[in-house]
């Protein structure tokens, strides 16, 4: 499974279409196997940014997204892809995984 998380400052971004990257973690057995960084090459645009970007990580075949906040045309995105999307309110990305893992996450409907 792998999860993708918008970030910015190592802790995860309020603000998905704009965030600096991407941490793309892949779980095994319940635990992180993997972190992966990718770069939010749409963030600087004028318009689209977050529809951009989730087209981005739909690229990483990614199957979980855990963001903060995400607006309706972005999310929209990833429910074509078949990616289910959850809210975490915490910065730590590892504590946010954590959670997603116990079943503790609520998710966007």
């Amino acid at each position: 499974m792998k999860i993708a998380i918008p970030t910015e400052n190592g802790k995860i971004s309020p603000h998905f279409g704009r965030c600096e990257e991407f941490v793309i973690v892949e779980i095994e057995d319940g635990k992180i196997k993997n972190k992966e960084i990718v770069e939010n090459t749409a963030r600087g645009g004028m318009h689209g940014v977050g529809t951009t970007a989730a087209s981005i990580v739909g690229n990483y075949n990614v199957d979980i997204l855990i963001v903060q906040n995400i607006g309706p045309k972005a999310y929209d995105v990833f429910k074509k892809l078949g990616i289910d999307v959850y809210k975490c309110n915490t910065s730590s990305i590892d504590e946010c995984v954590k959670l997603f893992l116990e079943g503790k996450l609520e998710k966007f409907e």
